[in-house]
């Protein structure tokens, strides 16, 4: 696969990962921190430095996950904001 299909298939994955977040504030976040992470990689140029770039989302993105599952095993109280 290129690496913009890559990414584009990495980018949907981090929104639905970061959607199950419980916590609002987490949630808000994570979309923040993704979208924007995005953007900022976006015009990369060269194909080491985007591999680089989609490896370490990748890391991120298992982070993301273990973060969700541990949100599940610990519930906090619904917000205000929900």
């Amino acid at each position: 696969m290129s690496t913009t299909t890559v990414a584009l298939v990495l980018y949907r994955n981090f929104l639905r990962e970061a959607r199950k977040v419980n916590d609002y504030n987490f949630r808000m976040y994570a979309l923040r921190r993704v979208k924007q992470g995005f953007i900022k990689n976006r015009n990369l140029q060269g194909s080491e430095e985007a591999v680089a770039a989609i490896n370490d989302a990748e890391q991120q993105l298992e982070m993301l996950k273990r973060q969700v599952v541990i949100g599940k095993m610990y519930p906090s109280a619904r917000s205000v904001m929900e």
